[in-house]
């Protein structure tokens, strides 16, 4: 009888704590939505914002949070990350290009549902999250770690997200800003654009004679190192950066460790721009959210494409995975395959809603705008707090299940 009141006790604080973190997300959207009533935010001030937070606020997210808790070390002993982002990836993909076929949308429609379904929130939802449940759910205590606390639970699973959020990030800024949330016939135009910026180059330089091969080496190398420029970026810089400092360990101490100048200046600074990051791509969230005069009506096939997006994110990954990291957690007891943290953070990813950066990219390209407002409307407002609960209830099964 005190076991089964204790479990009921554990889903209510389970619900209570999950909705609170799900009504921070919904309280600063409205401050956004209310700003673009109002007029304080309107469709030109949106993406103004948008194109600073990339540029500069969102850089410094990255920095912050990856270059102060990165190092090689950490990564040999976090390889099992990479595997299940890969089995994510992979598992999302094959579910938007099975959706998308199944409803008959086209080669843009498609790209739009898999940039949705490839690239779940990894950052403001589930850090949230996993910060109120580390001190409310004794489950979650590693039982290879002695004296295991409620910091060290929230330590590890921020930082399971991090290494998670920072490979999303590298394939979220290069292949979904170029590529999937993009017309596919800007992506055209802007290959034949530097086709024939290469042809003229190989024109203006004399005769046939002097385009040798050494001379169509080189202008292919300058081709694939000016597409390469094409696709970096503000984000993908940071990343970048952040492993170089993580490398060189009297630098990163100087930033992040010791009480010195550049802790107390320049690390103090970067920390205040990352933490307006999220809040505001929050307020930029609610701000799409009020409608305009510009905002098209709904159709058809605009509804198709938000039903898939919610299918291909939020439920089919869901089903195909879980059952299979369920089952390697049993037979794999090994590594961090043990931690209650990996598998819950890995329980949340899987069904995670899709991120909220997207609408950044989406403005960016003005693609699909109208889309990834309704998509993320209906993920986070209704889906987000009862797929959340039954996600960490499943997990915490699971954990029982595979100690036995």
């Amino acid at each position: 009888m005190m076991e089964v009141t204790a479990r009921h006790i554990s889903f209510l604080q389970l619900s209570w704590t999950t909705f609170q973190s799900v009504l921070i997300v919904f309280i600063i959207a409205v401050s956004g939505f209310l700003s673009a009533y109002a007029g304080i935010l309107p469709k030109e001030g949106q993406k103004i914002v948008s194109m600073l937070n990339v540029s500069l606020l969102t850089p410094c997210l990255i920095f912050s949070k990856l270059a102060r808790s990165l190092s090689f070390g950490t990564l040999i002993q976090l390889y099992v990350v990479p595997i299940f982002y890969t089995a994510l990836v992979s598992t999302s993909y094959f579910s938007a290009s099975l959706v998308s076929k199944i409803l008959k949308l086209d080669g843009d429609e498609t790209n739009f549902v898999i940039g949705t379904s490839v690239f779940p929130n990894s950052n403001s939802l589930p850090v949230s999250l996993m910060m109120s449940l580390a001190y409310s759910l004794p489950q979650l205590k590693w039982p290879e770690l002695p004296n295991d606390s409620g910091d060290n639970i929230a330590s590890r699973g921020v930082l399971y997200l991090i290494i998670f959020q920072q490979i999303d990030q590298t394939l979220r800024w290069s292949w979904g800003l170029n590529k999937l949330l993009r017309w596919s016939t800007e992506i055209e135009l802007s290959i034949e654009d530097t086709m024939e910026q290469n042809a003229d180059r190989l024109l203006t330089r004399g005769s046939e004679d002097e385009a040798n091969n050494l001379t169509k080496v080189g202008s292919k190398l300058r081709y694939h190192w000016n597409n390469l420029l094409s696709c970096m970026n503000g984000p993908l810089y940071s990343i970048m950066f952040s492993i170089l400092v993580a490398s060189i360990r009297p630098l990163q101490e100087q930033l992040f460790e010791s009480n010195g100048f550049l802790k107390n200046t320049l690390t103090s600074a970067i920390d205040q721009m990352a933490d307006v990051s999220i809040p505001l791509i929050l307020v930029v969230l609610g701000a799409n959210l009020c409608p305009s005069s510009t905002t098209p009506l709904g159709t058809h096939n605009r509804k198709r494409i938000v039903l898939a997006s919610i299918i291909s994110r939020m439920i089919l990954p869901a089903l195909i995975l879980l059952p299979l990291l369920a089952f390697t957690v049993k037979k794999l007891r090994k590594s961090i395959l043990t931690d209650p943290v990996f598998i819950l953070v890995s329980f949340l990813l899987t069904a995670s809603p899709p991120a909220i950066q997207l609408t950044q990219l989406t403005q960016l390209n003005e693609f699909f705008e109208f889309e990834i407002v309704n998509v993320l409307f209906w993920t986070y407002v209704v889906m987000t707090l009862p797929v959340t609960i039954l996600m960490v209830t499943i997990a915490l099964r699971v954990m029982d299940w595979a100690s036995q």
